[in-house]
């Protein structure tokens, strides 16, 4: 992948991260707003289903992450997406890349917001990007 092309990956991640940061203040319109301006449909989960769903989930009396763990979260998921984002047909590509999303899964206690983050955004855009390119 191309540097211009990480570059709208890390805009998405870093924006998702903005939102999550300002969440006292974001509405949907918010969330409407980042997923126009970034067109890719799997990376628009980042925003409905990862930052949308966790700011619903607190607003209805959830414990949020502590800033910090949201921010860490965000940086390790962009530098999974980053190391593994020229995906191959190898079990040790795909081996590896499950066993990093494991181990940072489990070091947030496997809550829902981990998991969106890392399997239905940073993995099936992956996913994508690999049948894409078969």
């Amino acid at each position: 992948m191309n540097v211009g092309e990480l570059r709208k990956y890390w805009s998405a991640y870093t924006d998702a991260w903005k939102l999550m940061k300002n969440r006292q203040m974001v509405n949907s319109e918010h969330v409407v707003q980042m997923v126009k301006k970034h067109e890719n449909p799997i990376m628009n989960r980042l925003f409905c289903l990862v930052v949308w769903q966790e700011i619903k989930r607190i607003k209805s009396g959830g414990f949020p992450l502590q800033d910090k763990q949201y921010e860490e979260c965000f940086t390790g998921a962009w530098k999974l997406f980053k190391k593994y984002n020229e995906p191959i047909d190898s079990d040790e590509y795909w081996n590896g890349l499950v066993d990093m999303i494991g181990a940072m899964s489990k070091e947030y206690g496997n809550c829902s917001f981990i998991t969106n983050l890392l399997i239905h955004a940073t993995l099936e855009e992956l996913e994508r990007i690999w049948r894409t390119g078969k």
